[in-house]
């Protein structure tokens, strides 16, 4: 999976800002209610991990949105500096010019703690995810000091059989 910080839109990130709009735009509203303006001039912290297929005909992202609001905890691992959460997921389907954007429940997703200066720069945790051209489905999944996640291996059809 890749990774997008979608606090200050840019160029690179506007594809996942589209994809999430209202969220972000929720997420903006409850700091904001919440007496905090220190984000009046970007987004309040969200950042997202995606996986995009592309084929000649169509593309397809499947993006995992990690906001304070939208999200919740799932598991902390704080000897791998790693924590767990649980958040919204949605799948865009590109066509040329149309996209259809699914509601994918919820996903993992994965935060690490900053890298600690002196060290090889391993993470001891990761996100993947692959697509099965046979049965048009994405699989997803978190590994913590080489442990799958429980919970978070997920089989993600895209298209009806």
């Amino acid at each position: 999976m890749t990774y997008a910080d979608l606090q200050k839109p840019s160029a690179q990130t506007a594809t996942y800002l589209d994809i999430w709009k209202d969220a972000i735009e929720a997420n903006n509203h409850a700091y904001k209610a919440r007496g905090d303006q220190r984000f009046s001039d970007t987004n309040a912290p969200a950042t997202e991990a995606h996986f995009v297929i592309w084929s000649s005909t169509k593309s397809v992202v499947l993006s995992i949105l990690n906001t304070v609001t939208g999200c919740t905890l799932k598991e902390l691992r704080a000897a791998a500096g790693a924590t767990v959460k649980l958040c919204p997921m949605r799948i865009a389907i590109y066509e040329g010019l149309q996209v259809r954007t699914l509601d994918g429940g919820r996903g993992c997703f994965l935060e690490l703690a900053p890298a600690v200066p002196g060290s090889n720069g391993d993470a001891p945790a990761a996100s993947y995810a692959s697509y099965d051209i046979a049965t048009k489905t994405v699989k997803t999944g978190l590994i913590i000091d080489h442990q799958a996640v429980d919970g978070c291996s997920q089989n993600i059809p895209l298209y009806p059989p």
